[in-house]
């Protein structure tokens, strides 16, 4: 890759960092409708998935685990029982999300609810072992549920926004490509 395209890259990267750091720290300082504890939409998902999607499985991982250590720095404190959440959940959805990716080539919805469950598995294997309580396994239907709602939004921003960066991305490489022709 070029040196100028390699800097493209990781400026966008960045950029999709920054905003998923930022839509999750806002949305944990968004007092939902109802009060259950452990249930979020997670907007920065969104950014995971469209690079997952506009980039590589690297870059989604890297990406991905940047984001649980920054919020963790920034928010919960690395090593406090909300990062060690976030981390497992994130750890056990980036696990099945790129298997599903790489071997199923599933939808970016199956992909988003999927994850969004599995990071509700992750966040309750965790509970049981911080905590010593194995009956929180039975909170998990309620989590179940509502990650898939979760996901389904998730997925739902995460393919409009891909399809306006593809639009995007397509009349740039377009007009590009006719200047090129131009100074033929």
């Amino acid at each position: 890759m070029k040196k100028e395209n390699l800097t493209k890259k990781i400026a966008r990267l960045a950029i999709f960092l920054a905003l998923g750091i930022v839509l999750n720290i806002i949305e944990s300082l968004i007092p939902l409708p109802i009060a259950i504890p452990g249930i979020r939409l997670g907007l920065a998902n969104t950014m995971g998935l469209i690079v997952l999607y506009f980039y590589s499985p690297k870059d989604y991982i890297i990406l991905g685990g940047l984001r649980v250590f920054f919020v963790g720095l920034l928010r919960t404190g690395l090593g406090s029982v909300g990062f060690l959440l976030s981390l497992s959940g994130w750890l056990i959805s980036s696990l099945v999300t790129l298997l599903l990716y790489c071997f199923k080539k599933s939808s970016i919805y199956g992909l988003s609810v999927v994850s969004a469950m599995f990071h509700q598995v992750g966040q309750i294997v965790m509970v049981v072992i911080i905590y010593q309580l194995p009956s929180m396994v039975n909170y998990l239907p309620v989590l179940l549920i509502t990650g898939c709602v979760s996901g389904f939004l998730v997925a739902f921003i995460s393919k409009k926004i891909l399809e306006l960066l593809n639009r995007i991305f397509q009349v740039k490489n377009q007009n590009v490509q006719e200047k090129s022709e131009i100074s033929k």
